[in-house]
Protein backbone atom coordinates (compact mmCIF):
# COMPACT_ATOMS: atom_id res chain seq x y z
CA UNK A 1 0.00 0.00 0.00
CA UNK A 2 1.59 3.64 -0.76
CA UNK A 3 1.29 6.82 1.53
CA UNK A 4 -1.52 7.96 0.03
CA UNK A 5 -3.45 4.66 -0.19
CA UNK A 6 -2.32 4.40 3.72
CA UNK A 7 -3.25 8.06 4.39
CA UNK A 8 -6.90 7.61 2.51
CA UNK A 9 -7.62 4.31 5.04
CA UNK A 10 -6.55 6.15 7.81
CA UNK A 11 -8.98 9.22 7.42
CA UNK A 12 -11.61 6.48 6.74
CA UNK A 13 -11.89 5.25 9.86
CA UNK A 14 -15.05 5.49 11.10
CA UNK A 15 -17.12 4.60 14.53
CA UNK A 16 -15.65 3.04 17.51
CA UNK A 17 -12.71 2.31 15.35
CA UNK A 18 -12.04 6.37 14.54
CA UNK A 19 -12.31 7.06 18.42
CA UNK A 20 -10.09 4.35 19.75
CA UNK A 21 -7.10 5.58 16.97
CA UNK A 22 -7.47 8.75 18.71
CA UNK A 23 -7.55 7.93 22.33
CA UNK A 24 -4.37 5.52 21.32
CA UNK A 25 -2.89 8.50 19.67
CA UNK A 26 -3.72 10.37 22.89
CA UNK A 27 -2.17 8.08 25.14
CA UNK A 28 1.04 8.03 23.04
CA UNK A 29 1.27 11.86 22.89
CA UNK A 30 1.50 11.69 27.19
CA UNK A 31 4.52 9.30 26.73
CA UNK A 32 6.21 12.09 25.32
CA UNK A 33 6.31 13.99 28.72
CA UNK A 34 8.28 12.93 31.64
CA UNK A 35 9.53 10.55 32.98
CA UNK A 36 9.74 8.88 29.64
CA UNK A 37 10.17 12.54 27.53
CA UNK A 38 9.74 10.22 24.06
CA UNK A 39 8.93 13.91 22.27
CA UNK A 40 9.35 12.23 18.77
CA UNK A 41 6.11 10.65 19.89
CA UNK A 42 4.34 14.26 20.36
CA UNK A 43 5.11 14.75 16.55
CA UNK A 44 3.50 11.04 15.14
CA UNK A 45 0.34 11.43 17.70
CA UNK A 46 -0.22 15.28 16.07
CA UNK A 47 0.85 14.20 12.34
CA UNK A 48 -1.73 10.72 12.42
CA UNK A 49 -4.31 13.25 14.87
CA UNK A 50 -4.71 15.65 11.91
CA UNK A 51 -5.06 13.06 9.35
CA UNK A 52 -8.06 11.68 11.00
CA UNK A 53 -9.80 14.49 9.56
CA UNK A 54 -11.48 13.32 6.11
CA UNK A 55 -12.39 16.97 5.05
CA UNK A 56 -16.18 16.81 5.63
CA UNK A 57 -18.39 19.73 5.96
CA UNK A 58 -21.83 18.47 6.57
CA UNK A 59 -23.63 18.07 10.33
CA UNK A 60 -21.76 14.66 10.83
CA UNK A 61 -18.80 15.91 10.05
CA UNK A 62 -19.16 18.36 12.59
CA UNK A 63 -19.67 15.40 15.27
CA UNK A 64 -17.46 13.67 14.23
CA UNK A 65 -14.51 15.99 13.99
CA UNK A 66 -15.54 17.13 17.71
CA UNK A 67 -15.68 13.75 19.33
CA UNK A 68 -12.23 12.75 17.63
CA UNK A 69 -10.37 16.04 19.19
CA UNK A 70 -12.18 15.31 22.45
CA UNK A 71 -11.18 11.23 22.61
CA UNK A 72 -7.70 12.22 21.50
CA UNK A 73 -7.45 14.63 24.64
CA UNK A 74 -9.31 12.13 26.67
CA UNK A 75 -6.80 9.76 26.49
CA UNK A 76 -4.03 11.90 26.61
CA UNK A 77 -5.23 13.05 29.93
CA UNK A 78 -6.12 9.70 31.57
CA UNK A 79 -2.57 8.46 30.60
CA UNK A 80 -1.01 11.81 31.54
CA UNK A 81 -2.78 12.15 35.21
CA UNK A 82 -3.44 9.06 36.22
CA UNK A 83 -0.85 9.27 39.43
CA UNK A 84 -3.65 12.08 40.56
CA UNK A 85 -5.56 8.91 41.83
CA UNK A 86 -2.68 7.76 43.69
CA UNK A 87 -3.55 10.26 46.65
CA UNK A 88 -6.55 8.62 46.85
CA UNK A 89 -5.15 5.26 48.35
CA UNK A 90 -3.16 7.52 51.44
CA UNK A 91 -6.66 7.05 52.95
CA UNK A 92 -8.21 4.22 51.24
CA UNK A 93 -10.70 3.11 53.73
CA UNK A 94 -12.14 7.39 53.22
CA UNK A 95 -11.36 7.81 49.77
CA UNK A 96 -10.78 4.62 47.31
CA UNK A 97 -14.73 4.56 46.18
CA UNK A 98 -13.81 8.53 44.63
CA UNK A 99 -11.27 6.82 42.41
CA UNK A 100 -12.90 7.37 39.64
CA UNK A 101 -13.51 11.38 39.97
CA UNK A 102 -9.54 11.87 39.73
CA UNK A 103 -8.41 8.98 37.27
CA UNK A 104 -11.67 9.20 34.62
CA UNK A 105 -14.13 12.47 35.69
CA UNK A 106 -11.39 14.89 35.83
CA UNK A 107 -9.73 13.75 32.18
CA UNK A 108 -13.28 15.19 30.75
CA UNK A 109 -12.91 18.51 32.15
CA UNK A 110 -9.63 19.08 31.40
CA UNK A 111 -10.10 17.53 27.87
CA UNK A 112 -12.89 19.82 26.94
CA UNK A 113 -10.39 22.68 26.68
CA UNK A 114 -8.16 22.15 24.34
CA UNK A 115 -10.94 19.90 22.26
CA UNK A 116 -13.06 22.89 22.04
CA UNK A 117 -9.96 25.23 20.78
CA UNK A 118 -8.81 22.58 18.20
CA UNK A 119 -12.80 22.22 17.05
CA UNK A 120 -13.06 26.05 16.76
CA UNK A 121 -10.18 25.59 14.16
CA UNK A 122 -11.84 22.95 12.65
CA UNK A 123 -15.23 25.07 12.07
CA UNK A 124 -13.52 28.02 11.02
CA UNK A 125 -11.74 26.14 8.10
CA UNK A 126 -15.23 24.85 7.26
CA UNK A 127 -13.45 21.57 5.35
CA UNK A 128 -10.14 22.92 4.07
CA UNK A 129 -8.26 20.29 5.31
CA UNK A 130 -4.72 21.95 4.96
CA UNK A 131 -6.38 24.99 6.71
CA UNK A 132 -7.33 23.16 9.52
CA UNK A 133 -3.50 21.49 9.69
CA UNK A 134 -2.20 25.03 10.39
CA UNK A 135 -5.03 26.57 12.38
CA UNK A 136 -5.44 23.70 14.99
CA UNK A 137 -2.45 24.79 17.40
CA UNK A 138 -3.15 27.95 17.52
CA UNK A 139 -6.94 26.96 18.56
CA UNK A 140 -5.20 24.30 21.07
CA UNK A 141 -3.02 27.31 22.33
CA UNK A 142 -6.04 29.44 23.08
CA UNK A 143 -7.99 25.93 24.91
CA UNK A 144 -5.04 25.41 26.68
CA UNK A 145 -4.65 28.90 28.15
CA UNK A 146 -8.24 28.68 29.35
CA UNK A 147 -7.36 25.46 31.11
CA UNK A 148 -4.62 26.98 33.05
CA UNK A 149 -6.80 29.98 33.97
CA UNK A 150 -10.73 29.09 34.37
CA UNK A 151 -11.55 28.38 38.17
CA UNK A 152 -8.37 27.19 39.76
CA UNK A 153 -6.63 26.35 36.66
CA UNK A 154 -4.72 23.55 36.17
CA UNK A 155 -1.39 23.89 33.49
CA UNK A 156 -0.32 20.55 34.26
CA UNK A 157 1.48 18.75 30.74
CA UNK A 158 1.58 21.25 28.56
CA UNK A 159 2.88 20.18 25.32
CA UNK A 160 6.00 22.70 25.20
CA UNK A 161 7.01 20.13 28.60
CA UNK A 162 7.83 17.57 26.38
CA UNK A 163 11.12 19.41 25.67
CA UNK A 164 12.30 19.50 29.67
CA UNK A 165 14.82 16.51 29.53
CA UNK A 166 16.56 19.10 26.64
CA UNK A 167 17.86 22.58 27.78
CA UNK A 168 18.84 23.41 24.84
CA UNK A 169 15.72 23.59 23.22
CA UNK A 170 14.02 24.79 26.17
CA UNK A 171 15.71 27.90 25.83
CA UNK A 172 12.66 28.86 23.62
CA UNK A 173 10.88 29.42 26.75
CA UNK A 174 12.38 32.18 27.85
CA UNK A 175 11.41 34.26 24.88
CA UNK A 176 7.95 32.93 24.31
CA UNK A 177 6.88 30.83 27.61
CA UNK A 178 6.68 26.97 27.55
CA UNK A 179 3.05 27.84 26.12
CA UNK A 180 5.17 29.51 22.87
CA UNK A 181 7.56 26.01 22.69
CA UNK A 182 4.51 24.15 22.51
CA UNK A 183 2.47 26.26 19.94
CA UNK A 184 5.68 25.85 17.86
CA UNK A 185 6.04 22.43 18.31
CA UNK A 186 2.76 21.63 16.80
CA UNK A 187 3.21 23.76 14.33
CA UNK A 188 6.11 21.93 13.13
CA UNK A 189 4.05 18.96 13.80
CA UNK A 190 1.52 20.32 11.54
CA UNK A 191 3.96 21.21 8.84
CA UNK A 192 5.21 17.44 8.90
CA UNK A 193 1.38 16.34 8.51
CA UNK A 194 0.57 18.58 5.57
CA UNK A 195 3.95 17.47 3.84
CA UNK A 196 2.23 14.22 3.58
CA UNK A 197 0.18 15.46 1.10
CA UNK A 198 1.25 15.43 -2.96
CA UNK A 199 3.03 18.58 -3.77
CA UNK A 200 3.29 19.96 -0.37
CA UNK A 201 6.53 19.72 0.77
CA UNK A 202 7.17 23.46 1.41
CA UNK A 203 5.23 22.93 4.43
CA UNK A 204 8.56 21.11 5.91
CA UNK A 205 10.16 25.38 6.34
CA UNK A 206 7.45 24.46 9.54
CA UNK A 207 10.06 21.85 11.41
CA UNK A 208 12.74 23.64 9.64
CA UNK A 209 11.62 26.69 11.64
CA UNK A 210 12.01 25.27 15.04
CA UNK A 211 14.83 23.32 14.25
CA UNK A 212 16.68 27.17 13.99
CA UNK A 213 14.30 28.90 16.47
CA UNK A 214 15.49 26.05 18.82
CA UNK A 215 19.11 26.46 17.79
CA UNK A 216 19.52 30.16 17.90
CA UNK A 217 17.95 29.89 21.62
CA UNK A 218 20.46 28.12 22.78
CA UNK A 219 23.63 30.64 21.84
CA UNK A 220 21.70 32.38 24.86
CA UNK A 221 23.28 29.35 27.12
CA UNK A 222 26.49 29.98 28.07
CA UNK A 223 28.75 26.99 28.44
CA UNK A 224 29.72 27.56 32.24
CA UNK A 225 27.27 27.79 35.14
CA UNK A 226 28.13 31.45 37.40
CA UNK A 227 27.41 30.90 40.95
CA UNK A 228 26.90 33.19 43.60
CA UNK A 229 29.88 33.36 46.03
CA UNK A 230 29.41 32.60 49.47
CA UNK A 231 25.88 30.73 49.45
CA UNK A 232 26.33 27.05 49.99
CA UNK A 233 22.96 25.22 50.04
CA UNK A 234 22.10 21.73 51.75
CA UNK A 235 18.41 20.35 50.16
CA UNK A 236 17.19 17.71 53.31
CA UNK A 237 14.81 15.09 51.32
CA UNK A 238 13.53 12.35 54.01
CA UNK A 239 11.07 10.51 51.57
CA UNK A 240 8.83 9.86 54.23
CA UNK A 241 5.52 8.39 52.99
CA UNK A 242 2.57 9.70 52.68
CA UNK A 243 0.50 7.67 55.26
CA UNK A 244 3.31 7.78 57.45
CA UNK A 245 3.41 11.71 57.69
CA UNK A 246 0.85 13.01 60.29
CA UNK A 247 0.56 10.46 62.51
CA UNK A 248 0.66 11.72 65.91
CA UNK A 249 3.11 9.08 67.48
CA UNK A 250 5.49 9.66 64.95
CA UNK A 251 5.96 13.32 64.19
CA UNK A 252 8.79 13.52 66.63
CA UNK A 253 10.69 10.88 64.94
CA UNK A 254 10.09 12.63 61.52
CA UNK A 255 11.46 15.89 63.16
CA UNK A 256 14.75 14.04 64.34
CA UNK A 257 15.18 12.60 60.70
CA UNK A 258 15.17 15.60 59.29
CA UNK A 259 17.55 17.46 62.22
CA UNK A 260 19.94 14.40 61.63
CA UNK A 261 19.87 14.32 58.02
CA UNK A 262 20.80 18.42 57.66
CA UNK A 263 23.82 17.60 60.56
CA UNK A 264 25.55 15.30 58.17
CA UNK A 265 28.95 15.97 57.11
CA UNK A 266 29.28 17.99 54.01
CA UNK A 267 30.57 15.38 51.01
CA UNK A 268 31.82 17.85 48.99
CA UNK A 269 33.78 20.98 49.76
CA UNK A 270 33.40 20.08 53.33
CA UNK A 271 35.83 23.06 53.69
CA UNK A 272 33.03 25.11 52.67
CA UNK A 273 30.51 25.90 55.96
CA UNK A 274 26.27 25.59 55.00
CA UNK A 275 24.57 29.15 54.67
CA UNK A 276 21.56 27.16 54.18
CA UNK A 277 19.67 24.34 54.91
CA UNK A 278 16.12 23.87 52.89
CA UNK A 279 13.58 21.24 54.01
CA UNK A 280 10.69 20.38 52.50
CA UNK A 281 6.96 21.63 52.24
CA UNK A 282 5.26 20.86 56.13
CA UNK A 283 8.60 19.58 56.97
CA UNK A 284 7.53 20.38 60.38
CA UNK A 285 4.37 19.21 61.96
CA UNK A 286 3.99 22.17 64.17
CA UNK A 287 2.73 25.18 64.42
CA UNK A 288 6.40 26.84 64.09
CA UNK A 289 5.89 30.22 65.21
CA UNK A 290 3.49 29.21 68.14
CA UNK A 291 6.66 27.06 69.46
CA UNK A 292 9.68 29.11 70.72
CA UNK A 293 10.97 25.82 72.88
CA UNK A 294 10.83 24.17 69.26
CA UNK A 295 12.80 27.16 67.40
CA UNK A 296 15.44 27.35 70.39
CA UNK A 297 15.64 23.50 69.89
CA UNK A 298 16.45 23.72 66.18
CA UNK A 299 18.82 26.74 66.72
CA UNK A 300 20.85 25.28 68.60
CA UNK A 301 21.84 22.53 66.27
CA UNK A 302 22.30 25.46 63.36
CA UNK A 303 26.10 26.37 62.73
CA UNK A 304 26.19 30.32 63.65
CA UNK A 305 25.00 32.21 60.82
CA UNK A 306 22.92 29.59 59.33
CA UNK A 307 19.67 29.73 58.15
CA UNK A 308 16.52 26.89 58.31
CA UNK A 309 13.79 27.22 55.49
CA UNK A 310 11.27 24.58 56.21
CA UNK A 311 7.61 24.46 55.30
CA UNK A 312 5.40 24.46 58.23
CA UNK A 313 1.68 24.76 58.80
CA UNK A 314 0.48 28.80 60.45
CA UNK A 315 -2.32 29.24 62.45
CA UNK A 316 -4.28 32.99 62.71
CA UNK A 317 -6.73 34.35 65.03
CA UNK A 318 -9.39 36.20 63.09
CA UNK A 319 -11.23 37.04 65.76
CA UNK A 320 -12.11 36.60 69.34
CA UNK A 321 -14.19 33.72 68.38
CA UNK A 322 -11.89 30.60 69.14
CA UNK A 323 -13.18 28.55 66.65
CA UNK A 324 -12.43 31.63 63.98
CA UNK A 325 -9.23 30.54 62.58
CA UNK A 326 -6.91 30.73 59.50
CA UNK A 327 -4.98 27.62 58.59
CA UNK A 328 -2.20 28.14 56.23
CA UNK A 329 0.60 26.33 54.56
CA UNK A 330 3.56 28.35 54.72
CA UNK A 331 7.38 28.48 54.54
CA UNK A 332 9.41 29.79 56.75
CA UNK A 333 12.70 31.37 57.22
CA UNK A 334 14.45 30.32 61.07
CA UNK A 335 18.43 32.10 62.11
CA UNK A 336 20.33 29.88 64.43
CA UNK A 337 19.27 32.93 66.47
CA UNK A 338 15.63 31.45 66.80
CA UNK A 339 14.12 34.30 65.12
CA UNK A 340 11.62 34.04 62.15
CA UNK A 341 13.49 36.27 59.43
CA UNK A 342 10.92 35.19 56.77
CA UNK A 343 7.58 33.75 56.08
CA UNK A 344 5.19 33.07 52.91
CA UNK A 345 1.94 31.66 52.88
CA UNK A 346 1.06 29.19 49.85
CA UNK A 347 -1.63 31.90 47.88
CA UNK A 348 -2.57 29.01 45.04
CA UNK A 349 -3.90 26.37 46.81
CA UNK A 350 -4.94 22.63 45.57
CA UNK A 351 -8.82 21.97 45.07
CA UNK A 352 -10.27 19.40 46.93
CA UNK A 353 -6.33 18.82 48.46
CA UNK A 354 -5.78 21.74 50.79
CA UNK A 355 -9.37 22.88 51.06
CA UNK A 356 -12.87 21.66 49.57
CA UNK A 357 -14.67 23.91 47.03
CA UNK A 358 -18.57 24.37 48.59
CA UNK A 359 -17.57 22.50 51.63
CA UNK A 360 -21.34 22.89 52.99
CA UNK A 361 -22.98 21.07 50.41
CA UNK A 362 -20.18 18.49 49.22
CA UNK A 363 -19.36 17.50 53.08
CA UNK A 364 -22.33 16.30 53.93
CA UNK A 365 -22.18 13.96 50.77
CA UNK A 366 -19.14 12.27 52.53
CA UNK A 367 -16.54 14.45 50.47
CA UNK A 368 -13.77 16.12 52.41
CA UNK A 369 -10.29 17.96 51.61
CA UNK A 370 -7.63 14.85 51.12
CA UNK A 371 -4.94 17.07 52.75
CA UNK A 372 -6.55 19.74 54.71
CA UNK A 373 -9.66 17.24 56.26
CA UNK A 374 -11.82 18.63 58.56
CA UNK A 375 -10.50 22.24 58.68
CA UNK A 376 -10.01 23.90 54.82
CA UNK A 377 -6.25 25.65 54.39
CA UNK A 378 -6.79 29.49 53.70
CA UNK A 379 -5.17 30.93 50.73
CA UNK A 380 -2.61 33.67 51.44
CA UNK A 381 -2.70 36.83 50.10
CA UNK A 382 0.78 38.27 49.24
CA UNK A 383 3.07 36.20 46.48
CA UNK A 384 5.55 39.28 47.18
CA UNK A 385 9.33 37.55 46.95
CA UNK A 386 10.97 37.64 50.59
CA UNK A 387 14.00 38.54 51.78
CA UNK A 388 15.93 35.65 53.60
CA UNK A 389 19.32 36.53 54.75
CA UNK A 390 21.82 35.83 52.56
CA UNK A 391 19.99 35.06 49.87
CA UNK A 392 18.64 37.28 46.80
CA UNK A 393 14.67 37.85 47.21
CA UNK A 394 12.90 34.56 47.10
CA UNK A 395 9.73 34.40 45.36
CA UNK A 396 8.73 31.02 46.92
CA UNK A 397 6.45 28.37 45.26
CA UNK A 398 4.87 25.68 47.47
CA UNK A 399 3.79 22.41 45.90
CA UNK A 400 1.60 23.03 42.58
CA UNK A 401 2.39 26.84 42.29
CA UNK A 402 5.42 25.81 40.29
CA UNK A 403 3.65 24.38 37.26
CA UNK A 404 1.67 28.00 36.91
CA UNK A 405 3.71 30.36 34.41
CA UNK A 406 1.73 33.28 35.70
CA UNK A 407 2.93 32.47 39.22
CA UNK A 408 6.39 33.01 38.54
CA UNK A 409 5.95 36.50 37.14
CA UNK A 410 6.13 39.73 38.82
CA UNK A 411 6.04 43.60 38.33
CA UNK A 412 8.89 45.29 37.46
CA UNK A 413 7.39 48.59 38.65
CA UNK A 414 5.30 48.54 41.23
CA UNK A 415 7.91 49.14 44.07
CA UNK A 416 8.11 45.46 44.89
CA UNK A 417 11.52 43.76 45.26
CA UNK A 418 12.68 41.41 42.10
CA UNK A 419 13.17 37.94 42.71
CA UNK A 420 16.52 36.72 41.89
CA UNK A 421 15.51 32.92 43.39
CA UNK A 422 13.11 30.88 42.55
CA UNK A 423 12.45 28.58 46.06
CA UNK A 424 10.11 25.30 45.35
CA UNK A 425 9.27 23.28 48.82
CA UNK A 426 6.59 20.59 47.82
CA UNK A 427 5.85 16.98 49.47
CA UNK A 428 5.13 14.62 45.74
CA UNK A 429 4.99 12.15 48.37
CA UNK A 430 1.13 11.86 47.61
CA UNK A 431 1.88 10.29 43.92
CA UNK A 432 4.23 7.93 44.88
CA UNK A 433 6.38 6.08 42.41
CA UNK A 434 4.56 7.56 39.37
CA UNK A 435 5.05 9.64 36.58
CA UNK A 436 3.60 12.50 39.19
CA UNK A 437 6.77 13.53 40.47
CA UNK A 438 8.69 13.74 37.01
CA UNK A 439 6.00 15.78 35.31
CA UNK A 440 5.92 18.34 38.44
CA UNK A 441 9.83 18.86 38.40
CA UNK A 442 9.93 19.14 34.33
CA UNK A 443 7.48 22.06 34.84
CA UNK A 444 9.33 23.78 37.92
CA UNK A 445 13.11 23.78 35.27
CA UNK A 446 11.09 25.65 32.78
CA UNK A 447 10.14 28.15 35.30
CA UNK A 448 13.56 29.26 35.63
CA UNK A 449 13.85 29.19 32.17
CA UNK A 450 11.17 31.79 31.37
CA UNK A 451 11.90 33.77 34.39
CA UNK A 452 16.07 33.62 34.38
CA UNK A 453 16.48 32.72 37.72
CA UNK A 454 18.12 29.90 39.59
CA UNK A 455 15.43 27.39 40.94
CA UNK A 456 16.25 25.60 44.43
CA UNK A 457 13.44 22.99 45.28
CA UNK A 458 12.97 20.73 48.15
CA UNK A 459 10.52 17.55 47.95
CA UNK A 460 9.79 15.29 51.21
CA UNK A 461 9.61 12.76 48.13
CA UNK A 462 10.13 13.73 44.68
CA UNK A 463 13.10 15.12 42.94
CA UNK A 464 15.20 17.93 45.36
CA UNK A 465 17.36 19.68 42.68
CA UNK A 466 19.31 23.02 42.41
CA UNK A 467 18.79 24.35 38.60
CA UNK A 468 20.31 27.17 36.80
CA UNK A 469 18.33 29.91 34.99
CA UNK A 470 18.82 27.57 31.99
CA UNK A 471 16.90 24.95 33.01
CA UNK A 472 20.53 23.02 33.61
CA UNK A 473 20.37 20.58 36.88
CA UNK A 474 23.43 20.93 38.86
CA UNK A 475 22.71 19.04 41.67
CA UNK A 476 19.86 16.01 42.67
CA UNK A 477 18.20 13.63 44.55
CA UNK A 478 15.88 11.28 43.09
CA UNK A 479 12.52 9.93 43.96
CA UNK A 480 12.73 7.41 47.10
CA UNK A 481 15.85 8.73 47.46
CA UNK A 482 16.52 9.78 51.39
CA UNK A 483 19.51 11.65 52.17
CA UNK A 484 20.86 15.55 51.32
CA UNK A 485 22.52 17.01 48.29
CA UNK A 486 25.02 20.20 49.04
CA UNK A 487 25.29 22.84 46.29
CA UNK A 488 25.85 26.35 45.38
CA UNK A 489 23.31 29.13 43.81
CA UNK A 490 23.70 29.65 40.31
CA UNK A 491 23.08 33.56 39.49
CA UNK A 492 20.22 34.56 37.50
CA UNK A 493 20.59 35.87 34.35
CA UNK A 494 22.22 39.41 33.78
CA UNK A 495 18.96 40.54 31.78
CA UNK A 496 15.53 38.76 32.72
CA UNK A 497 14.47 37.43 29.38
CA UNK A 498 11.41 38.87 27.29
CA UNK A 499 8.88 35.86 28.73
CA UNK A 500 9.37 37.43 32.05
CA UNK A 501 7.98 40.82 31.37
CA UNK A 502 5.51 40.10 28.78
CA UNK A 503 4.13 36.53 30.00
CA UNK A 504 1.44 34.89 27.64
CA UNK A 505 -0.62 37.93 26.95
CA UNK A 506 1.11 38.90 23.35
CA UNK A 507 1.50 35.03 22.31
CA UNK A 508 -2.55 34.48 23.23
CA UNK A 509 -3.85 38.09 21.40
CA UNK A 510 -1.23 36.59 18.41
CA UNK A 511 -3.58 33.45 17.89
CA UNK A 512 -6.96 35.07 18.44
CA UNK A 513 -5.87 37.19 15.88
CA UNK A 514 -4.64 34.36 13.83
CA UNK A 515 -7.94 32.26 14.06
CA UNK A 516 -10.24 36.09 13.33
CA UNK A 517 -8.13 36.84 10.55
CA UNK A 518 -8.21 33.35 9.06
CA UNK A 519 -12.14 33.27 9.76
CA UNK A 520 -12.91 36.04 8.23
CA UNK A 521 -10.59 35.49 4.93
CA UNK A 522 -11.83 31.73 4.48
CA UNK A 523 -15.59 33.31 4.91
CA UNK A 524 -14.88 35.95 1.96
CA UNK A 525 -13.28 32.84 0.10
CA UNK A 526 -16.81 30.74 0.49
CA UNK A 527 -18.46 34.06 -0.85
CA UNK A 528 -17.01 34.23 -3.99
Amino acid sequence: MTLHGALAAWQALRGWRRYAAALLLGVLLAAAQAPLSLWPLAFLAFILLLHLDDGGRDMAARRRSFFTLFTFCYGYFVAGHYWIGISFFVDAAKYALLLPLPMLGLPIVLAVFPATGAWLAWLIARGHRLAYMLLMPFGWLVGEWLRGHVGTGFSWNLIGYVWGDWPAAMQLAGYMGAQGLGLLTMLAASGLAIALVPGRRIALMLPALLALAMGLASLRMPADIAMLPDVHLRLVQPSIEQTLKWQDDLRQQHLQQHVALSLQSPKTNPEKPLTHVIWPETAIPYLLDEEPGLRDALAQRLAPGTVLITGAPRREQLSANPRDIAVYNSVFALGSDAQIAARYDKVHLVPFGEYLPFRSLLKPLGLDAVAAGAVDFSAGRDATPIAIPGLPFARVLICYEAIFPDESMQQFDDGKPAAGLLLNLTNDAWFGRSSGPYQHFAAARFRAVEQGLPLVRAANNGISAIVDPYGRVTVRLGLDEVGVVDGGLPAATAERPPYARIGDAPLLAFAIVILVAAFVALLRTAKH
